[in-house]
C-alpha cells in the first residue's frame, strides 16, 4: 500500500487573499508535478484534503491529472496530530493521497518513517510528493518529487 503526502501549492499570503488560495506558480507548479505523474502511471483510490482553499486547490488539480475521486478530510491542519492519519493509514489497502500543510506532513512522515513525530525526516516543498510504501506494519520512503526535477 502507497501513501502520497502532498504539500499545497505556493499560497497568497493571507495579506494579499484572505483565504490564501494558490497563486499562479502555484497553480503552474501543482499542474506540472501532478501531470509528470499521471504520465507515469500513479494512480491513487482517493485524495483526501485539508479544508483550506490552498489544499482543495492542490487536491483537485492532481485528482483532474490522476482521475481520482477527491473529498475534505479532517486532522490534516496545520498542527493537527499526526497519530489521527498515522491510526488511520494501518487499515486502508488502496493507494491514498493526502493534501496537507506543514508541520503536519512533516510529523506524519517522521511517525510513519521512524515512530518520531519531532525528527525531520522529510523536507518538504510547495506541490512535492512523497510516496511512502508500507509492507506488514513497516513504512519506508519509495521516492520524493519537487517541481524543480520535473
Amino acid at each position: 500500500m502507497s501513501v502520497y503526502l502532498v504539500q499545497h501549492g505556493l499560497a497568497f499570503k493571507e495579506s494579499e487573499d484572505p483565504e490564501r488560495r494558490l497563486t499562479p506558480r502555484g497553480v503552474e507548479e501543482t499542474e506540472r508535478v501532478a501531470r509528470y505523474l499521471a504520465e507515469r502511471g500513479v494512480e491513487v483510490g482517493e485524495i483526501i484534503h485539508s479544508g483550506r482553499a490552498r489544499a482543495r486547490q492542490t487536491a483537485e488539480i492532481f485528482a483532474k491529472h490522476l482521475k481520482a475521486p477527491v473529498r475534505e478530510g479532517d486532522g490534516l491542519g496545520p498542527n493537527d496530530d499526526p497519530s489521527i492519519w498515522a491510526g488511520r493509514l494501518a487499515g486502508v489497502s488502496h493507494g491514498i493521497m493526502l493534501v496537507g500543510h506543514l508541520p503536519h506532513l512533516s510529523r506524519l512522515s517522521s511517525l510513519l518513517l521512524v515512530g518520531n513525530p519531532d525528527v525531520e525526516i522529510i523536507k518538504f516543498r510547495y506541490s512535492g510528493v512523497a510516496r511512502l510504501e508500507r509492507e506488514g506494519a513497516r513504512w519506508a520512503l519509495a521516492w520524493y518529487i519537487t517541481p524543480e526535477l520535473v
